[in-house]
């Protein structure tokens, strides 16, 4: 599972930058279709991090992740005893029971605990992706006012800028702005079971919506 619980990936950056941006130079296109470009810059990372709402991101994205690798040790814990339970008491099984068994221990070592693994890591970054969503989104109306106020046509993020002059970043007045709007953004919980509950449901349904077809 990833360590870094609170970078902001390039692609939400790069997406908000781009609806911002848009947004300024249609609005601003007809008026100064013969003026020098306003060029702003905004670094979206910063936004995530330094924001009030963001810096509550890390401590719940560390609770959740805590919690979730519980899970995974306990998964972990109960194969290790029924592999010795199974190794104890092989010589008593039937060869079809000890085959089945035996089959079933292992498929649960080299698919059942890396998919878990895998699942429980996909959801966790989308559950931390969507907070920093949250804020972002929050964050645009405020940028869209203050691009219309400075008449700029067109904005960029910073990861995208070799230099910008100091005055062109717009980035700390958004915080600024943000933080009285926004104290906190909730890191949606995940559990190992409530995600193969929904895996279930799926698997089910997708099988019911196949029989239909047939």
């Amino acid at each position: 599972m990833k360590k870094q619980v609170f970078a902001i990936t390039g692609a939400i950056a790069l997406s908000l930058v781009g609806i911002v941006g848009v947004a300024a130079i249609n609005n601003a296109q007809a008026q100064n279709a013969q003026k020098a470009p306003v060029i702003l810059v905004i670094n979206s990372a910063q936004i995530v991090n330094q924001s009030k709402a963001g810096k509550t991101i890390p401590d719940q994205a560390k609770a959740v992740q805590e919690s979730v690798i519980k899970e995974l040790e306990a998964e972990v814990n109960k194969l290790k005893k029924d592999i010795e339970n199974y190794q104890k008491n092989a010589s008593l099984m039937s060869d079809e029971v000890r085959q089945r068994t035996e089959k079933e221990l292992q498929v649960r070592q080299q698919y059942g605990l890396p998919q878990r693994q895998k699942i429980v890591s996909q959801v966790f970054d989308q559950a931390l992706q969507n907070a920093q969503n949250k804020i972002l989104i929050e964050s645009q109306p405020i940028m869209k006012d203050i691009i219309e106020k400075r008449g700029a046509t067109i904005v960029l993020d910073t990861s995208q800028v070799m230099y910008a002059a100091v005055e062109t970043d717009i980035t700390q007045e958004v915080i600024s702005i943000l933080d009285k709007k926004l104290k906190t953004v909730e890191v949606e919980k995940i559990s190992l079971a409530e995600i193969e509950k929904k895996l279930r449901e799926a698997a089910k349904a997708k099988a019911e919506a196949g029989k239909k077809k047939n």
